[in-house]
């Protein structure tokens, strides 16, 4: 169940920084300081109908949608910090193993296969497949 709150997210997080390639804005929750999360402004066309499809989501290897506000005229939607980007990942200084690029193609393709059935008209890139420092891998 999502439930929209119409006030400014600022209201209940502090902003730390901007996430690197537009992946939105890292921010803490002022109730519980350890809590972090990834707000996004979301630019659909019909961002109703995209929330009512993102209220069923539901995966393990899926970003939690930790909150959704509308303000000014704009849907944002915080979701659980994970840490690492593919990206970010120098695979040339230290190459992974062979199971550790099985592990994470697996992972990735069972979220695309649920996300693709579930939501398909979302689109993924590279940079949506992250990774948290207790080892998920998820898209966000």
């Amino acid at each position: 169940l999502l439930r929209i709150k119409f006030k400014n997210p600022k209201e209940d997080y502090t902003y730390i920084h901007e996430v690197p390639s537009n992946q939105g804005v890292l921010v803490c929750d002022r109730k519980n300081r350890f809590h972090l999360g990834v707000i996004r402004e979301s630019f659909s066309p019909t961002p109703l109908q995209m929330l009512e499809v993102l209220a069923h989501v539901q995966h393990p290897n899926v970003a939690d949608i930790l909150d959704v506000y509308f303000h000014d005229s704009k849907l944002c939607i915080v979701n659980e910090h994970l840490e690492v980007s593919m990206l970010d990942l120098e695979f040339e200084r230290l190459p992974p193993e062979e199971w550790e690029i099985a592990t994470i193609i697996g992972e990735v393709i069972n979220a695309m296969t649920y996300l693709l059935n579930t939501v398909p008209a979302c689109e993924l890139h590279i940079d949506s497949v992250r990774l948290s420092l207790q080892g998920d891998i998820k898209l966000g």
